[in-house]
């Protein structure tokens, strides 16, 4: 028997398998867990809602914000590599119990994100082929046959992810180009952005009203993240992860950007692209056709099936690794940490996932699980940050795979515009979701000596990051 097939028969089945993906595969995922054709087709409508064509704006700012963020995820996931992405960033770099926050936040964003994108999928396949069934079951459907293929071993699931990306790459860029071929000049959303007002009037958008729709552009650009989950599965340098971070990162904000332009400077009635449930599909209708706007939302509806499936993939390995590393109560332990003899992968988070995410698509409204998840993800987003200049500043001794360039701007400017954004979104969405921070701040609290400890890796860590697990 080969060295290699020793090697494979002797994992324990608390082990996911390694070598699993290439560095291109998990670069797929990550552009897929993002998915521009979903941001723009779910967000872009509630960021029009909030702030009018100041929209513009808060998807420039978001994608700032979210550059700098993906700098601060690539530095630090590349010290710390793991399956716990930011949980293991956090954990490392401040301690156990913002890790533990991190965590349970991470629990939340797992049973409510997904849930957000295929109640949208499930919107838009209703309006295309006119089905009797209720919304709500379609997108439970839609989530029984991501946890089907969740459960498999991850190669396949990452190839259908891409050729899916593929496709939804095509949608969004063929839209774009027919957007910025019908600009209307009906507004100027770069000088002079503005909203809907009291008898549909035209009224000017302060820079409150445009950090108010940031939050959902943050959501919009979420996803880069997405290869640190997948770090003790992916061959090759260490360097791979930290650089599909960033260029997804990039690719992301370069098309969702341009697509944000184009379909509001090609806004000709304002007030009844705000009024519509969803306006990008409207522009659609108006620009191309009624043939063209269905085959556009055809590959809408594939590229949120996409996004929720590698989403599904990237949640259940961050509960599997927080179970693992003894940062979840004993009983959740027992259910997230192990993985199957078979495919080497989590099947108990992704049956947590099925129900947390079924639950909220029959119950929960899209436009609440939509501004929530940016609060959630900018608190995240403000603990990375916040690791990112801990580790470099305590931990300078560690080799670094990937150094942030400008430091310390991309921290310091992600934290900046985390702050002002969380500020200016509603009241409701904020007191939730400090109750949750602070209460999971509390609990940890209580039990920190039973917690880990930060457990640096060591000073000269190994090439492979498969060896490297927390």
């Amino acid at each position: 028997m080969s060295r290699g097939r020793q090697q494979r028969t002797n994992r324990t089945p608390t082990t996911l398998e390694a070598s699993a993906l290439r560095p291109m595969n998990v670069l797929a995922i990550a552009v897929s867990a993002i998915s521009p054709t979903t941001s723009v087709f779910l967000i872009y409508g509630d960021g029009l809602e909030i702030a009018g064509t100041g929209v513009v704006w808060a998807f420039v700012i978001g994608s700032a914000i979210a550059v700098c963020m993906a700098l601060c995820y690539a530095e630090v996931g590349s010290v710390f590599p793991s399956a716990g992405g930011a949980y293991t960033i956090v954990r490392r770099a401040i301690g156990p119990v913002w890790g533990g926050v991190t965590t349970v936040l991470f629990l939340l964003l797992g049973v409510v994100s997904t849930a957000a994108i295929l109640v949208a999928a499930a919107t838009y396949l209703s309006s295309l082929v006119g089905s009797a069934i209720p919304t709500r079951w379609l997108a439970l459907a839609m989530m029984a046959l991501i946890t089907a293929l969740s459960i498999g071993k991850i190669a396949p699931a990452s190839w259908v992810a891409a050729a899916m990306l593929a496709l939804e790459l095509v949608v969004i860029v063929v839209f774009t180009g027919v957007a910025f071929g019908h600009i209307s000049g009906a507004t100027n959303p770069f000088t002079e952005p503005v909203t809907v007002g009291h008898q549909d009037a035209l009224v000017g958008v302060g820079i409150v009203g445009i950090f108010a729709a940031v939050g959902p552009a943050l959501f919009a650009f979420n996803g880069y993240d997405w290869p640190l989950y997948f770090s003790e599965e992916t061959a090759g340098s260490r360097r791979a992860i930290p650089y599909a971070v960033v260029v997804s990162a990039v690719l992301a904000v370069v098309v969702e950007c341009l697509a944000v332009i184009a379909a509001t400077l090609a806004i000709r009635d304002l007030p009844m692209t705000i009024a519509d449930g969803s306006p990008v599909e409207l522009l659609a209708r108006h620009l191309m056709g009624p043939v063209g706007a269905a085959i556009l939302v055809a590959g809408v509806v594939v590229a949120m099936f996409n996004t929720g499936l590698v989403a599904n993939l990237g949640y259940a390995r961050a509960y599997y690794a927080a179970a693992r590393d003894g940062l979840l109560p004993r009983q959740l332990q027992l259910l997230f940490g192990r993985v199957s003899p078979k495919s080497r992968v989590p099947v108990r988070g992704f049956l947590f996932l099925f129900a947390g995410n079924g639950l909220l698509c029959m119950v929960v409204s899209l436009h609440k699980l939509i501004t929530f998840t940016g609060v959630v993800i900018a608190t995240v987003y403000l603990l990375v940050a916040m690791s990112a200049i801990i580790c470099r500043i305590r931990d300078r001794s560690l080799a670094r795979p990937f150094r942030m360039p400008l430091w310390p701007l991309p921290p310091l400017i992600a934290i900046a515009g985390v702050v002002v954004t969380l500020w200016t979104q509603e009241a409701r969405d904020l007191a939730i979701g400090a109750g949750l921070t602070v209460a999971a701040a509390v609990g940890y609290l209580m039990y920190r000596r039973r917690l880990p400890g930060r457990l640096p890796p060591p000073a000269t860590p190994p090439d492979n990051p498969s060896a490297a697990s927390a």
